[in-house]
């Protein structure tokens, strides 16, 4: 497969791609089957056939399957992978900016004047913002169809 071809995946396809992915083991047909209530096994393996097809995901000795470290999906290059979610790398920001804000909040003497006002206003918008981009990050990763 070339490397800069856009691959389209169905719904399916993806969904079990997002199984594999976020799996902190290697996993079987079958419990890609389960896991995702498809209609039967010989499904799960179409769907993982084509993600091998792609190179999306390696399959171990054990014949279990895995993601691929060496493929990349564009989409997936804004998320982290913490403890088995992806995690929009958004919201490590407003994590972030709140954190510097109650530490502004607790450490510097509030006078409440304009400067304070600023600061606190500014950072709410900023976390806010933050949180509301992740959020929608988050929810266009189940969109439909996908392009790898």
């Amino acid at each position: 497969m070339e490397r800069n071809k856009e691959v389209h995946l169905s719904p399916v396809t993806w969904n079990v791609y997002l199984f594999i992915l976020t799996s902190r083991e290697p996993v079987g047909v079958r419990s890609v089957w389960r896991s995702l209530k498809l209609s039967s096994p010989s499904l799960a393996q179409y769907h993982i056939n084509r993600l091998l097809e792609f190179g999306m995901i390696v399959q171990t000795r054990e014949g279990k399957y895995t993601a691929s470290e060496e493929k990349r999906v564009e989409i997936l290059k804004s998320f982290v992978l913490f403890y088995g979610k992806l995690i929009p790398r958004l919201v490590f920001y407003g994590a972030l900016i709140a954190g510097i804000l109650a530490l502004y909040l607790v450490a510097w003497p509030a006078k409440w004047d304009f400067q304070d006002l600023t600061v606190v206003a500014i950072a709410v918008i900023s976390i806010v913002a933050f949180f509301f981009e992740a959020y929608v990050q988050y929810r266009s990763l189940r969109s439909s169809v996908q392009k790898v």
